[in-house]
């Protein structure tokens, strides 16, 4: 009964897609359906109590998860087996032609450290939410699954209970690696265990992860070389007034910035929220639901406050006057737009800090000097509340398929990416593609990497010849793309955002990642959700270019209430009381 109930979901899930369009990038879902015999998750502060495993190598808590590092011998398998792989490649066009990606130096080499034979199918990012909706209507799944648990037609735990996937707790002993990263390598990161752990003995992703914590890795930067022309510095860009003063000053300066701020059409970017000075965190969905968040303990739902009203309000502003890209609603990323901001015709914008280097060499003007800016204020002293809560747990994740025949064989390759003695072969790739050891021991970039003889970018050359973390699951780092004389722009990038983030924002609004709904509210959550996403993506961001007139607002919202978005609410916050009862 279950599986025909997955099937009906699936085929029910296509027809939603082709009416409501897709992202093209992954999205990690917000909410999973932990069972009535759910617990406490365990508190990875506590020192380990190891308990004795006379068939294991590594030494393991009570719980099963290793509590050190463990380093593989090599090779995993001397068989012939074959694991199949089903991912995506987010720059097709930097894979050679002949051979596909599997014929690359990093599937090459990994193949003949581990003697592991994989079978890759990439998918287009345009074309996955179909296709894998067509594998599992079909029951016909690949062993390890990139980023299933974003399209699985129902929450995490269904997706084990109907038997498509398993739950990687169970199998504790084939992924020690991970599930050691998760919990006793930052024993005090509470944020990054409860992002894998969905409750105490439930792991239904091997999510990449970045090997340190806390970093700002990403956020808005102003063209300084642009600023000095006009007398101006990043570093007093405080408020939004401010923000209005430098940018029209730009666009009257600079006769190739027409319009200097460019968004896309999510307005903001996940993760790195930019405009939260309103109290809000105004992200239009396209295809997942909006953004919770908290005011003063009460749940918010992005796009449907007064909040985001004010805020779409100060942006009307900047479109009216010509300083935002009137066809910002055609880019999905900011980095659809980069051919843009290379032609010197962008002057503020989000960058990655890793792009920084690459932006600095392939935009035409020499003299570039991309700066990281701070969010804008209302006031100066403003202490920002809204955000979510970050681990070091990022967007690229993979699933096991149920029915995968050589499951352990799946898992200690996977596994192997976390491990002492590969991790840094998927962070850093073969020695001498994008990075070398130089005669002092020290890894930087290569020369061919750096000046690609086609041109490509370091950023994502980086994506191809090591882990792309947008979509793998492993262990990370970014100075993987700043061993070289550039690398220095993004870590002061890098400094900037998260130094200022620590001292200007206190995390009062986050929706904390513990919280998530049981098996019933999910289920009403999800027959609302769809109407409600759609709804908002076609409608809200009318209000920014002035499609819809803000006298319109107060039917928008009515139609909103009238789609039952209260209850989505109210769930959500019976989830954050029960999580808060669990936790005191």
């Amino acid at each position: 009964m279950k599986r025909t109930l997955a099937l009906v979901l699936a085929v029910v899930f296509v027809l939603l897609l082709v009416s409501c369009g897709n992202s093209n990038a992954p999205t990690p879902t917000g909410t999973v359906a932990p069972t009535a015999a759910a617990t406490k998750t365990p508190d990875p502060t506590q020192a380990p109590t190891e308990a004795p495993t006379p068939s294991l190598p590594f030494a393991v808590d009570e719980r099963g998860i290793a509590t050190e590092p463990y380093e593989y011998p090599l090779p995993l398998t001397t068989g012939d087996d074959v694991l199949t792989y089903w991912f995506t490649i987010y720059t097709p066009q930097y894979i050679p032609d002949e051979g596909g990606f599997g014929e690359t130096a990093l599937p090459m080499e990994a193949q003949a450290r581990t003697g592991v034979h994989v079978e890759y199918i990439a998918i287009s990012p345009n074309s996955r939410q179909d296709n894998f909706s067509v594998l599992l209507a079909a029951d016909d799944l690949y062993d390890i699954m990139c980023n299933a648990i974003t399209y699985y037609p129902g929450t995490a735990l269904q997706m084990v209970e109907e038997e498509y996937f398993v739950n990687i707790f169970d199998y504790s002993e084939f992924m020690p690696n991970y599930l050691y990263e998760t919990t006793y390598r930052y024993p005090n990161d509470t944020n990054t265990h409860e992002a894998v752990f969905y409750y105490e003995d439930f792991v239904p992703a091997a999510y990449v992860l970045n090997i340190r914590k806390d970093e700002m890795i990403g956020g808005w930067c102003f063209r300084q070389d642009w600023l000095d022309k006009v007398g101006m510095r990043t570093e007093d860009i405080v408020t939004w007034d401010d923000l209005y003063d430098s940018l029209t000053a730009m666009k009257s300066e600079i006769d190739t910035c027409e319009f200097p701020m460019w968004i896309s059409q999510t307005v903001e970017v996940k993760s790195f929220w930019q405009f939260t000075s309103f109290d809000s965190i105004t992200y239009i969905p396209a295809d997942t639901m909006p953004i919770i968040y908290l005011k003063d303990g009460e749940v918010q739902l992005a796009c449907t406050t007064n909040e985001d009203k004010a805020l779409m309000e100060k942006l009307h502003e900047f479109y009216t006057a010509g300083l935002i890209n009137p066809d910002w609603a055609s880019y999905t990323i900011p980095g659809d737009f980069t051919e843009h901001s290379y032609s010197n015709e962008v002057g503020y914008q989000y960058w990655g800090a890793t792009a920084l280097a690459d932006v600095k060499k392939s935009t035409e003007d020499p003299n570039n000097n991309w700066l990281a800016a701070q969010k804008p204020l209302l006031f100066e002293g403003q202490v920002l509340h809204a955000g979510t809560s970050s681990s070091r747990a990022g967007t690229g994740n993979c699933s096991f398929a149920a029915k995968n025949t050589n499951l352990e064989l799946a898992m200690k390759w996977i596994d192997y990416r976390y491990a002492p003695n590969g991790w840094e072969l998927y962070t850093y790739g073969p020695e001498g593609v994008v990075c070398y050891t130089d005669e002092n021991g020290e890894r930087r970039n290569t020369d061919w990497a750096l000046n690609h003889p086609d041109g490509l970018a370091l950023t994502w050359l980086v994506f191809i010849y090591a882990l792309d973390a947008f979509c793998d699951p492993g262990l990370i780092t970014t100075e993987n793309k700043l061993l070289n004389p550039d690398g220095d722009i993004a870590i002061e990038a890098i400094d900037s955002w998260t130094d200022w983030l620590n001292d200007n924002y206190d995390a009062a609004g986050e929706f904390p990642l513990g919280a998530r709904l049981d098996t019933e509210q999910s289920e009403t959550v999800s027959q609302y959700r769809a109407d409600v996403v759609t709804y908002i993506a076609e409608n809200f961001s009318g209000f920014l270019d002035g499609s819809k007139s803000f006298s319109e607002w107060d039917n928008y919202i009515a139609t909103l209430e009238n789609m039952d978005v209260q209850v989505i609410k109210d769930i959500y916050q019976e989830a954050y009381d029960t999580y808060l009862d669990k936790n005191r």
